[in-house]
């Protein structure tokens, strides 16, 4: 007999501090009043900035302390979820949700791989973001490259980056590309996804992450999705994965049994556009669902 499904704790990462746009920041709640949680008959722990966007700029050292201080609650919420018995799933906000979440992970269970469906590595320091924006550097972070107070966050984070496989990228910054050219993670760019198959690479994908001790964690950013499905993210980039593809691939997922939480990040509505909300949420309840 099949164990009874776990109880799932919808845990809102809302902040747009590490991509700039205060649209990431709101994207969450806008998810749960779309009816997110009663989809998943989910409970629910937000974690909102502080402060928000709305109160005012931030630069600097006080914007990198807001950012990090966000991943530590982050991952006090999925460390007491894991305790209770419940799985997490993190609901973003900006990219920077990773941070906490598979810091959180590893708290609870130990060393852990990482699957990383996105269209960047995020894979930047602050010396090759060509950009600064701290949403484009977890991954980064987790595997130990990064400043002062990103590697005091992710701290307890053991993952190795021969445990870490990414699908679906096709936007890399060339300080990225060195590190992937370079280093052992098994980046599945999407022309690979395209010429092996979705399936294929996610199985790739899951063997390489289960090698860790413990299992391992599941990242998705919906900027993966292709555009024309997915419009309401930071930076959109053509020719990405078909949904309703990942979605059933993610149910026929191998070892599933490793899979120790997930999260679907930068939901990022658009001005103008209040029918984004749903159609996100109906987007994040199918790939949630199918885990």
């Amino acid at each position: 007999m099949s164990p009874l499904p776990q109880k799932i704790m919808l845990i809102t990462a809302e902040i747009g501090w590490g991509s700039g746009l205060q649209a990431a920041e709101r994207g969450p709640k806008l998810l749960l009043e779309a009816g997110l949680a009663d989809a998943l008959q989910a409970n629910v722990t937000r974690i909102n900035a502080i402060p928000s966007m709305l109160d005012g700029a931030l630069e600097g050292t006080a914007l990198e302390t807001a950012i990090m201080d966000h991943a530590c609650r982050v991952s006090d919420a999925v460390f007491e979820t894991v305790q209770q018995g419940m799985f997490p799933v993190i609901i973003g906000g900006d990219h920077t949700s990773a941070i906490g979440f598979h810091a959180g992970l590893a708290r609870a269970h130990g060393a852990t791989g990482i699957i990383w469906v996105d269209t960047h590595p995020d894979l930047n320091t602050p010396e090759t973001s060509p950009s600064g924006n701290i949403h484009g550097m977890p991954l980064a972070g987790l595997l130990g490259r990064g400043s002062e107070k990103m590697l005091e966050t992710t701290a307890p984070c053991r993952t190795s980056e021969e445990h870490v496989a990414m699908v679906g990228t096709r936007s890399i910054d060339e300080g990225e590309q060195k590190w992937l050219d370079e280093g052992t993670i098994n980046c599945m760019t999407m022309d690979v996804v395209i010429e092996r198959g979705l399936s294929a690479c996610l199985a790739s994908a899951v063997n390489t992450a289960n090698q860790a001790e413990a299992g391992y964690g599941l990242t998705i950013d919906i900027d993966a999705i292709d555009p024309s499905q997915a419009p309401f993210v930071a930076t959109a980039v053509e020719n990405g994965i078909d949904a309703i593809e990942l979605a059933q691939v993610l149910k026929d997922l191998p070892r599933k049994d490793r899979l120790l939480g997930m999260e679907v990040t930068e939901f990022t509505p658009r001005d103008g556009k209040p029918s984004d909300a749903k159609t996100a949420c109906d987007l994040v309840a199918s790939l949630v669902a199918a885990i």
